[in-house]
This record gives structure tokens, C-alpha cells and sequence, in this order.
């Protein structure tokens, strides 16, 4: 893996600061060490490496503090808490304000109402993105959708 991505942006002349590589904890469970090591080693080589869908499964703290990430991606299903919904908000305002102890980039995905769009911006400091915002569109829509905040 690391060769192939060190030869792509070779090919094509891109800095790897610029690329994002997404990652489950589950693909990195089954052999631990070499991930690991490997996730590192594109770090140091500038990529960024991103956690995926952090809190929807079974995500460990342990498992936070083992892996070297810039930024954690938590999915909103996390606050499918059923009857005890403040739990929930208490619980995802911690693992928030845990990641941004740790120096780590927070984005939470899954949004989809105003009430938690309102209820983020409370927690202040991480980034939203989500179904609220913008379903997923083509290039050259998302293209026109940006000259058009520009205006």
C-alpha cells in the first residue's frame, strides 16, 4: 500500500499533505502492529490519516491512543440513544473534547437536523458535515455550489 501511494503521487505530482486516507478501526484490527506501522509511515510522509465512522461500532479508547491520526471522523448514529438521549450528548461531548485534547481534528458526520446542528456548535470547535448541509452531489455541482458562496 505505501508503495502504491508513493508511486501515484509521484505519477501525478501531488503533495500527499493534500490527500486524505480514511480508516476504520475494523480495518486495522486485523493485524494491529503492521497497520500501525504502516499508518505511520504514510503519516511521515506527509498523508493524512483519518478515522472513519469513530463511536458508530465498537471503537476502543484504547485503540485512540494506540493509533497515530490527525483527525477523527465520529458519526452522528452515536446519538441514536434511544430514551436517554442527554447520556448520549454527555457521552459524544466527551470523546469530542477527549480527540481535541488530543490534538486531533474532529469532524462529526450524520448531521441532519438544526436541533443537532445547534447542539454541536455548543460543543464549539469541530467540524459538521452531513445530510443538513448537502446531500452528495457530482464535481461540477459541488463546483457551482462553491462560486456561488463565494458570491
Amino acid at each position: 500500500i505505501y508503495d502504491t501511494f508513493m508511486g501515484l503521487i509521484e505519477e501525478h505530482q501531488i503533495s500527499p499533505k493534500n490527500l486524505r486516507l480514511e480508516i476504520t478501526e475494523t480495518a486495522v484490527i486485523t493485524n494491529l502492529e503492521k497497520q500501525l506501522e504502516l499508518i505511520e509511515k504514510l503519516r511521515n510522509a506527509g498523508f493524512i490519516v483519518e478515522m472513519d465512522d469513530f463511536g458508530s461500532g465498537y471503537s476502543s479508547l484504547n485503540m485512540l491512543k494506540e493509533m497515530p491520526l490527525d483527525i477523527i471522523k465520529m458519526d452522528l448514529k452515536f446519538l441514536d440513544g434511544g430514551d436517554n438521549i442527554e447520556k448520549s450528548r454527555n457521552i459524544l461531548r466527551t470523546l469530542i473534547a477527549l480527540a481535541q485534547s488530543m490534538n486531533l481534528f474532529v469532524v462529526v458526520e450524520g448531521v441532519e437536523t438544526i436541533e443537532q446542528v445547534e447542539f454541536l456548535k455548543g460543543i464549539g470547535n469541530c467540524h459538521l458535515q452531513g445530510y443538513y448541509f448537502s446531500r452528495p452531489v457530482d464535481e461540477e455541482t459541488y463546483k457551482n455550489m462553491l462560486i456561488q458562496e463565494r458570491m
